[in-house]
C-alpha cells in the first residue's frame, strides 16, 4: 500500500490523501477538499479512483464529496469499528472509532501486506498536537481516543493528519516543556524547511517525544492542556 500526501495550499493547511494498492491500482480518496488537485495525481499514477472515505464531516473534509462521487465507478464507504476495506490481498484499511474532536470521528489504519504501516488520522491527532473540541466535540472523550487508543499504536506507525500545524504545535509544546532539547531540534528542523512545500511525516515513537498530549498522566491534565492550547 502507498500513501500519497497532498498539501492543499489553503488557510487551514489541509492535507488530502490518496491510498492505493500497487497490486490492484484501486485508490481511496480521503476527505476530498479539491479533487482538481488530487485527480491529476491519481491519473499520473495510473490508478483507478474508486472509494471515498471521510474521517468526519466538517466542511473542509467533505467539500468535494459530491464531485468525486460524480465520477463513474466511485463509491462512498462508511466502515464500522474495526471493519476493513480491502484493495488487494493483504492491502486494506481498518476503521478505528476515535470520537472527541467530533463524535463521529474515525481514523484509519493502513495495512501493507497485512502489516500496519500508517494512520490516516483526520483531526484526532496532528503532528505534535491533537484536534480541538470546539465544534461538536467532547474533550473528555477525546482524551480516551488519544491516550487509550491512538497512543497504544505501534511505534513504527506513521501519522498522516489532515492539517499541517507542526511548527505551531512544536512552539506550543516548548511552552509546556521549556527545557526539552528534543523540541529545540525539531523546531530548528521544521523552521529550516519551505513550509508550503516540505513536510515531515512523524512516527508514533517520535510523537511520544514531541507531542505534549501523549505525555499527560490523566484526563484532568489532558483537559487543562487542551484549554491552554485553545487559548494560546
Amino acid at each position: 500500500m502507498q500513501i500519497v500526501q497532498i498539501y492543499m495550499h489553503n488557510m487551514l493547511r489541509n492535507f488530502n490523501y490518496i491510498v492505493y494498492s500497487e497490486k490492484s491500482k484501486d485508490a481511496i480518496i480521503f476527505d476530498p477538499l479539491d479533487i482538481n488537485m488530487t485527480l491529476p495525481i491519481v491519473e499520473n499514477l495510473g490508478l483507478k479512483p474508486k472509494y471515498l472515505v471521510n474521517t468526519h464531516f466538517h466542511h473542509d473534509h467533505i467539500k468535494d464529496n459530491e464531485k468525486f462521487l460524480g465520477i463513474e465507478g466511485t463509491e462512498h464507504i462508511k466502515l464500522k469499528q474495526n471493519e476493513r476495506l480491502e484493495l488487494a490481498p493483504g492491502d486494506f484499511i481498518q476503521a478505528i472509532d476515535t470520537p472527541g474532536h467530533v463524535m463521529d470521528h474515525q481514523c484509519f489504519l493502513v495495512f501493507d501486506n497485512s502489516q500496519p504501516v500508517g494512520l490516516i488520522a483526520g483531526d484526532a491527532i496532528f503532528n505534535a498536537g491533537v484536534g480541538n473540541c470546539k465544534n461538536g466535540g467532547d474533550v473528555k472523550i477525546h482524551y480516551h481516543s488519544i491516550c487509550n487508543i491512538i497512543k497504544n499504536l505501534a511505534d513504527n506507525i506513521k501519522i498522516y493528519p489532515s492539517h499541517d500545524y507542526l511548527l505551531n504545535n512544536l512552539e506550543f509544546a516548548k511552552t509546556i516543556e521549556p527545557n526539552n532539547k528534543i523540541l529545540d531540534d525539531w523546531i530548528k528542523r521544521r523552521s529550516s524547511q519551505d513550509l508550503n512545500h516540505e513536510f515531515i511525516i512523524t512516527t508514533m515513537a517520535e510523537e511520544k517525544l514531541i507531542n505534549p498530549f501523549l505525555k499527560v498522566n490523566n484526563e484532568e491534565e489532558f483537559i487543562n492542556l487542551r484549554k491552554l492550547r485553545d487559548n494560546w
